[in-house]
Order: C-alpha cells, then sequence, then structure tokens
C-alpha cells in the first residue's frame, strides 16, 4: 500500500468510530513512520469536536476575513505610490495571504493553525516598529495581533488535542492520543 491509500484507511476507520490508539496500533511500524502516522491521526478532527468548536471558528474566518480586507486595503495605498502594476500586486498579494490562511481554517487542517503562528510570532518584532512615534497605536495593535495569535493557538489545541505545537504529542516516549 502507498501512503495515500494508508491515509484513506486511517481516516474510514477513524470515521467509522474506532478510537485513535487502536488506529495507531493497527499501523504502526509498517510502511509509514509512527511520527508521521500519530500527526495524520491527531490532526483527524471528530465531527463532535468539529460541532462543540464551530462557533469559535467562524470568529477566527471572520477576524481573517477582516484582516484580508484591511491587507487589501493598505495594499492599495502602498502599491498606489509606486505605480498601477504594484497596485494591483501589492492588494491582491495581502488579501490572498489571510485568505489562504482562512481557507485552511475552514477545513480544520491543523498545519494552517501552525503556520499562522510560528509565521505570525516571526513577524512579533515589527509590531513595536513605530513605538517611539506613536506608543498608543503600536501597543494597540500588538495586542491585537497578538490576541489573535493566542486565540488561533487556543483553538488549534481545542480542535487537536492530540498534537503538540509542532508535530503529534508524545509522553513518555509514547504518542498519546484523547479517546
Amino acid at each position: 500500500m502507498d501512503k495515500k491509500e494508508i491515509k484513506q484507511q486511517i481516516v474510514a476507520m477513524l470515521d467509522a468510530g474506532r478510537s485513535k490508539t487502536e488506529t495507531f496500533k493497527a499501523f504502526s511500524g509498517g510502511a509509514i513512520k509512527d511520527k508521521v502516522l500519530a500527526y495524520w491521526i491527531g490532526s483527524h478532527l471528530e465531527p463532535a469536536r468539529q460541532e462543540q468548536h464551530a462557533g469559535k471558528v467562524k470568529i477566527l474566518l471572520g477576524l481573517t476575513i477582516a484582516q484580508a480586507v484591511l491587507g487589501a486595503i493598505v495594499g492599495f495605498f502602498l502599491g498606489s505610490m509606486i505605480g498601477p502594476k504594484a497596485t494591483v500586486f501589492f492588494t491582491v498579494f495581502a488579501a490572498l495571504i489571510p485568505l489562504w490562511f482562512a481557507y485552511g481554517f475552514y477545513k480544520h487542517r491543523a498545519q494552517y493553525f501552525t503556520v499562522y503562528v510560528i509565521l505570525s510570532l516571526s513577524q512579533s518584532a515589527q509590531l513595536f516598529k513605530g513605538f517611539t512615534e506613536d506608543p498608543v497605536s503600536t501597543l494597540i495593535g500588538a495586542a491585537v495581533t497578538l490576541g489573535i495569535v493566542f486565540y488561533v493557538a487556543w483553538l488549534k489545541t481545542l480542535l487537536f488535542p492530540d498534537l503538540a505545537f509542532i508535530g503529534p504529542k508524545k509522553i513518555k516516549g509514547q504518542y498519546v492520543f484523547s479517546n
């Protein structure tokens, strides 16, 4: 069996109600590394958990779409200072990145949550760039941005409790799953 077939079987077993631990044991030690297998199982969202946190995901989608609109506006004004082609490029580019993340959040893909947090935190030094000129606005913008980042990280832990910050959760050398 290739990776695609194994992944389809894992999803079918989990959708049929089989526990994550049993599913992991059934495929462990095979063609797929245990770490990859544990990640696939841990990133599978249970329908009950999805329904339980649907409102929180809708809030996140609203915030992400607002970021896309705001990014498009800023991109438009930034590009208009350069030229007409730059206006289109910056507007589209600044809007598409948040919309790409919104798509991942909507589809409940765990890796989108992780990448969003990592990219946002890697840019956190830029949040305080204009602090000396306007400290109040800078602090408000930083608080909003960091609030959204921590909301995304918190929501990831609610939706995917079997995943650590990066990769599957491991305790005492064993992959653990909530059943």
